[in-house]
């Protein structure tokens, strides 16, 4: 039996394991959702690859929710928003959101005084540009300081987070945006809302950190809203999480574990 509409669950994907803190965000605010998340760990890290390498995973991946029914999927990954969203759009008709309008949403929302703001991502994300872009469009003459931060993400695919090793590496990457006296840090990974606890108190109170995750989940809350596909609203009981990874199981299970504190025991693995 064909499952209702609002029971279709959202698939969620991302290079690896950085898009559970997007899952952690779309769970806390839709928490009556069934959700997909699958983590690309057997082709981790996405921000060293070739645009065309990531476009081909993007849509494999999409393409592999789809088959499963996902009323939304969210690209939770920087780098496949920049380099693959338009084109996984381009063969659907369900609705795909990314990471560089929530981060524009979620600077935005945040006053007047948050300049200048510094943006740290993958190599490929900086590179294909579509974060400085949106910034200049958005506020043309605004200073924005950009830094590639990827042993970020290796941490975070090791599980650490907290250690002499991880405030050693804040410290390397973002010392130079801290001598340019920004306002405020966007997340352009989603690795590094991970590593937040350790780069606060680098960059100091005056300093705002901005993931664009929560903006994301708001944006999905509205559109499912918005199309009557909101699933469980004022039901005690939530909605499911089935977690699959292309890469080895159990390393997956130990780090999501330590992630998003609670045991992940069950592991779907799925190879393209």
């Amino acid at each position: 039996m064909r499952k209702k509409e609002s029971e279709r669950p959202v698939g969620v994907f991302d290079s690896g394991v950085g898009g559970l803190s997007v899952l952690r965000a779309l769970k806390e605010r839709l928490p009556g959702e069934n959700f997909i998340y699958f983590g690309d760990t057997a082709r981790t890290p996405y921000g060293v690859l070739s645009s065309d390498e990531v476009r081909r995973f993007t849509v494999e991946i999409g393409a592999w929710l789809l088959e499963r029914d996902c009323k939304m999927i969210v690209i939770a990954c920087n780098t496949a928003t920049v380099m693959g969203m338009t084109a996984l759009r381009s063969m659907t008709a369900v609705p795909v959101v990314g990471m560089v309008e929530a981060a524009l949403r979620g600077v935005f929302r945040t006053g007047d005084d948050i300049w200048p703001v510094g943006l740290i991502a993958t190599e490929g994300t900086l590179a294909n540009g579509a974060y400085q872009a949106a910034f200049a469009e958005k506020a043309p003459g605004k200073p924005l300081y950009t830094r590639a931060c990827p042993d970020f993400t290796t941490l975070v695919e090791r599980g650490k987070t907290e250690g002499p090793e991880v405030d050693q590496t804040v410290m390397r990457y973002l010392t130079p945006l801290r001598d340019k006296g920004i306002r405020t840090l966007v997340f352009g990974c989603t690795h590094y809302p991970f590593l937040a606890s350790a780069i606060a108190p680098f960059l100091g109170e005056g300093v705002g950190l901005v993931d664009p995750a929560v903006e994301l989940a708001s944006m999905a809350e509205e559109y499912l809203e918005k199309n009557s596909l909101l699933n469980g609203v004022g039901e005690s009981a939530g909605g499911s999480v089935e977690y699959w990874c292309s890469g080895d199981r159990s390393g997956f299970i130990s780090v999501a574990g330590i992630l998003l504190g609670r045991p992940v025991d069950i592991v779907k693995r799925q190879v393209f």
